[in-house]
């Protein structure tokens, strides 16, 4: 009888309205965190989702019911300058969603990116398994010393910048993530996908079966991946296909529709990721390597030569969610015991090797910003003060990024097709396009949130409605409004996971409820990306230009 009473007390907490406290800011405009008033979450993972995460959160776009902020308030942004891999977001709770927790009036949401998916699966499993020490992370700090770099308004994101350093005690803050969220199902991080301990520089324990069974792991979304090159490579490719009849005749060189789109095979990724491409001349445009045939003046693609013919590429590092997807797809790597003659090469810098040795120039970043930076820089030939250091000046690289980093004219780099099918939503839809994989979200069984008190009731359903309305096919919609690209007026990253929500009749792909048909999930068992996606619960394929 007593443990009903509690409930219900705790129910009626959650359900009673506590009373508006608008978020305070001090002299220079920095808010105040007030804990008394303020629902306080940490979320660590999936640097790839940066976008995702703070579109679920905060923008306007957002359907009334599946909103976590009052949009219509002031919201901030919180963010280190330096490498951008620690994040917060302060707002007022929205009043529209019923799931969002009612028993304080503001919600402070921390976001760690640095490690990426990592970090979303090992503090996890770390606490799961009694192991607090390993569970106790760097979060940003917030506090006076930040500075306000936009105005504040209603209905708009303030950003504040605040100094971060893992290594100084006084420009971060410690603890246990409340949840993660992974580009690819926790099981998947062991052999090559097992993070490194950066204390030690050895890779932390596999994920077992056994760690996963202390989890709730919910399925999120699916994301699309590319393989994005930086400019100068894509019109060189795009030339010399133009050249072999693999693009149309008709394309112009700087042409960027779908139609124009050059391309890479499969088995090119994986020589790439696998290292076995040392250098460009490998690439064969009939009988001549690609970067002779582009230093060719009678080619007319002189203009997109790099300075040197040795491949670059901006790959993550091990515990990454995005590197992890790609070894899957392209390595079959943890997913066979044969991927271990086929690993993904490592971090040139790590090795002391330079150009010409016989090495692929391999580059490891530890979040997707930095794999821009990356990619940047070796396309303008610069060396900026930030994480990548450019000594090499002007190459052509290949890298690893999720369709959230959208293109544009301005953009260093471009995707391409992936055996002559472009990344989109559409195709992934169709069964065309291969290159994407189901996230997910996970909280440890044992943590915080099975204490039974308001407060932490409280946190946990708050967790649960980020989780809930990230999975919206109509949140999908709304996000995908903000990834646009130079190769198709189609935007978008994400669809809904059938697994949650049905897919269209037919098989059909609709922008305005998209749901993909595709799962590596099956009515019998979760989602493991390892399993080749197939129609889930006996649905339909899409028909049109299928192929079929």
């Amino acid at each position: 009888m007593k443990k009903l009473v509690l409930g219900a007390a705790i129910a009626a907490a959650l359900t009673a309205t506590a009373a508006q406290a608008a978020i305070s800011v001090d002299a220079n405009g920095v808010p105040v965190i007030n804990p008394a008033d303020t629902n306080i979450l940490y979320l660590s993972g999936a640097s790839a989702a940066e976008k995702f995460i703070e579109k679920v959160i905060t923008d306007t776009s957002v359907p009334a019911v599946d909103k976590i902020c009052d949009t219509s308030k002031k919201m901030y942004k919180f963010q280190d300058p330096g490498a951008i891999s620690q994040y917060a977001y302060l707002c007022e709770r929205a009043t529209t969603n019923p799931a969002v927790p009612s028993n304080k009036a503001n919600i402070l949401i921390y976001k760690r990116s640095a490690g990426g998916s990592a970090f979303g699966v090992s503090p996890i499993v770390a606490e799961a398994n009694g192991n607090t020490a390993a569970a106790t992370i760097e979060f940003l700090k917030i506090s006076s010393a930040c500075t306000v770099t936009t105005p504040a308004l209603a209905g708009a994101l303030t950003k504040i910048s605040c100094a971060y350093d893992p290594a100084d005690a006084t420009k971060h803050v410690v603890h246990i993530p409340d949840f993660g969220i992974s580009d690819v199902d926790p099981g998947q991080f062991s052999g090559n996908n097992a993070p490194i301990d950066s204390s030690t520089g050895s890779p932390y324990e596999n994920v077992t079966i056994d760690d996963v069974a202390k989890l709730t792991v919910k399925s999120a979304s699916a994301l699309t991946f590319g393989v994005p090159v930086t400019k100068n490579l894509y019109f060189a490719l795009q030339a010399a296909q133009k050249s072999t009849g693999a693009v149309p005749a008709t394309c112009v060189v700087g042409d960027e529709t779908e139609a124009c789109m050059p391309s890479l095979s499969s088995a090119q990724v994986a020589s790439i990721h696998a290292g076995a491409i040392v250098n460009w001349n490998q690439l064969k445009v009939g009988t001549v390597g690609l970067y002779d045939w582009v230093n060719t003046p009678a080619n007319g693609a002189s203009a997109y030569a790099p300075g040197a013919p040795y491949l670059h590429t901006c790959r993550r590092e091990n515990g990454s969610g995005t590197q992890a997807q790609s070894n899957i797809k392209f390595l079959a790597d943890p997913c066979t015991a044969a991927a271990a003659g086929t690993q993904p090469a490592g971090d040139v810098g790590a090795l002391g090797l330079g150009e010409g040795e016989g090495y692929p120039m391999i580059h490891e970043n530890n979040s997707s910003g930095n794999v821009d930076l990356c990619l940047n820089e070796l396309q303008d030939g610069t060396n900026a003060p930030n994480a990548f250091e450019n000594t090499y000046g002007v190459r052509w690289a290949v890298g690893i990024q999720s369709l959230e980093k959208s293109t544009a004219a301005a953009t260093k780099y471009r995707f391409v097709k992936l055996d002559g099918v472009a990344p989109t939503l559409a195709n992934v839809v169709k069964g065309k396009y291969r290159d994407w994989a189901e996230n997910t979200f996970q909280y440890g069984n044992t943590h915080v949130f099975s204490s039974n008190s308001t407060e932490n009731t409280a946190l946990k359903a708050l967790t649960n409605a980020i989780i809930k309305s990230s999975g919206a096919p109509e949140v999908m919609a709304a996000l995908n409004n903000g990834f646009s690209h130079t190769f198709t007026t189609a935007k978008g990253a994400y669809l809904a996971v059938p697994t949650n929500y049905d897919p269209q009749p037919n098989g059909a792909f609709l922008s305005t409820r998209p749901v993909n048909p595709f799962s590596h999930a099956t009515s019998a068992v979760s989602v493991d990306n390892c399993r080749v996606p197939s129609i889930y619960n006996n649905g339909a394929i899409g028909s049109g230009d299928t192929g079929l």
